[in-house]
């Protein structure tokens, strides 16, 4: 009865195993294979028994020294094991761990697919090259930085020193600052690829950053192409720096938008022929625990040889000058350092996906009241954008002003619902420091923050306003909101 049980159990294992196994008689002629076997190598049953197990699972990379020593070894100790890279019958080279036992019979053996197990190392090695690429990056852009501080220092001089009226010279400095503002922001992205930037992460409204991130690109991008917005819910919420996440994503539209360019430049399409199309989407993975935002675009595709190192440190496909490689390896690393991936599918001339998954902070949510309401007065209309973005991702609710009198204008229309005012001082019309003044007639408590450019500003103490400095930390800044909201 054992006996019985034993070959039942034997036979279950054979046919409903998940590892490969076969048997061969004493001439090595297959005798029996297990469906695992017949799938993996891509046969049918009646076209290998009775076929020499040599010739099926001979490894094309191995020669017949190789196999001599296999037959030593299963002749003197009765079994042997070992790798063997097979090829299939689709002529797919499938690498395998094989162990043979030598029984009286002929041979038995059972196999494992180690082409997952390959996967994994090569990823791991390239994670181990990127990250000693990261390490020189870091060390690189800190010297770098220290050279720009001390250029930037010795221009600031040279300029303030230089006559107005030679506009020649005040053209090359404005060229000057343009070429080092490119640099500075090569070097941010080097430290963040590096991650030796600190970034400070934070609950932020996922679908709010997008959809501000969205409507950046569609008034700065060709207009011609439709960037579009999806999401079945909208009250997702991550751990992320916003201000970082926000530029990996414009970036990586701006991406699209090249590749739709460079395709509209090849003439593959006549024009009104094609909708150019670059579509944002985020939902929930299957896993339940990470958010994905999708930018699919319907541009030129990446070859075989492009998708294989999109992700590699200063890889481009654009002409010299035209980019530094990091767009997406920066992002792949953020991704990394929040927990999360990056994933990048395409087909030439076809479409790309770039796939970015986030840990979900929280369990979904239902939308909730804004934590506030803030005046933000600037007359700077990019510096007002971009802060009124910022404090929108994180759930406040934002109004703006250009001037002190407008303003006001927007106190008294609000001052019952306006939790903290951030205002420049130096304005048009009406200054930050009077139209606080004003406030501060009808209510003396509302936390104001006053910005400045300028080192020698002063406010007056009994206005009880708190003083920023520009250019603003917008972590400093949204401390102070926060710690002014209770």
């Amino acid at each position: 009865m054992k006996e019985e049980t034993l070959n039942l159990a034997l036979r279950s294992l054979f046919e409903q195993g998940r590892d490969p196994m076969f048997i061969a008689d004493k001439r090595a002629y297959l005798t029996h294979v297990n469906p695992v076997f017949l799938v993996l190598y891509g046969y049918q049953e009646h076209e290998i028994l009775g076929k020499s197990a040599g010739m099926i699972l001979r490894d094309p990379l191995a020669g017949a020294v190789f196999y001599k020593r296999i037959l030593r070894q299963l002749l003197k100790h009765g079994h042997w094991s070992g790798e063997l890279n097979v090829m299939s019958e689709s002529g797919e080279i499938i690498p395998v761990w094989t162990q043979v036992i030598k029984t009286d019979e002929g041979f038995s053996a059972i196999q494992v697919d180690l082409r997952e197990r390959d996967k994994i190392t090569k990823k791991m090695e390239g994670l181990s090259r990127l990250q000693s690429v990261a390490t020189l990056a870091g060390g690189v852009a800190h010297e770098f930085n220290n050279i720009l501080g001390g250029i930037q220092g010795h221009l600031y001089l040279l300029k303030r020193n230089m006559p107005e009226q030679n506009e020649k010279e005040q053209a090359r400095f404005i060229r000057i600052d343009g070429l080092m503002q490119r640099a500075t922001a090569l070097v941010q992205n080097l430290l963040s690829f590096s991650r030796q930037k600190p970034t400070a992460t934070r609950e932020i409204t996922l679908f709010s950053l997008l959809e501000n991130t969205v409507e950046m690109a569609r008034k700065s991008l060709d207009k011609q192409i439709k960037i579009s917005l999806s999401a079945p819910e909208k009250s997702y919420i991550v751990f992320a720096d916003a201000v970082i996440l926000k530029q990996h994503v414009f970036e990586i539209i701006s991406n699209a938008e090249h590749a739709i360019l460079r395709q509209r430049e090849k003439k593959a399409y006549t024009y009104g022929q094609k909708e150019e199309q670059i579509h944002v989407s985020m939902g929930v993975t299957d896993d339940g625990h990470h958010v994905e935002i999708i930018i699919r675009d319907n541009g030129a595709g990446m070859s075989d040889a492009t998708l294989r190192h999109c992700l590699d440190p200063f890889f481009t496909t654009e002409t010299v000058g035209e980019g530094t490689g990091l767009g997406l390896s920066s992002a792949a690393a953020y991704m990394q350092q929040l927990k999360g991936g990056l994933e990048v599918e395409s087909v030439f001339g076809e479409y790309t996906d770039i796939r970015m998954f986030l840990p979900l902070a929280s369990e979904l949510i239902e939308p909730s009241e804004k934590q506030g309401l803030i005046l933000l007065v600037d007359d700077d209309e990019d510096l007002r954008d971009s802060l009124s973005e910022i404090l929108t991702c994180q759930g406040y609710e934002v109004i703006t002003a250009d001037n002190g009198i407008a303003a006001l204008d927007l106190w008294r229309l609000y001052d019952d619902r306006i939790s903290v005012v951030v205002m420049d001082i130096i304005m048009p019309n009406m200054d930050g420091i009077e139209v606080a003044h004003e406030i501060r007639r009808t209510n003396k408590d509302v936390p104001v923050c006053l910005t400045t450019g300028y080192t020698y500003q002063r406010v007056p103490s009994e206005l009880r306003v708190n003083l920023m400095r520009k250019p603003l930390n917008p972590e400093l800044l949204l401390k102070y909101i926060e710690s002014n909201i209770a």
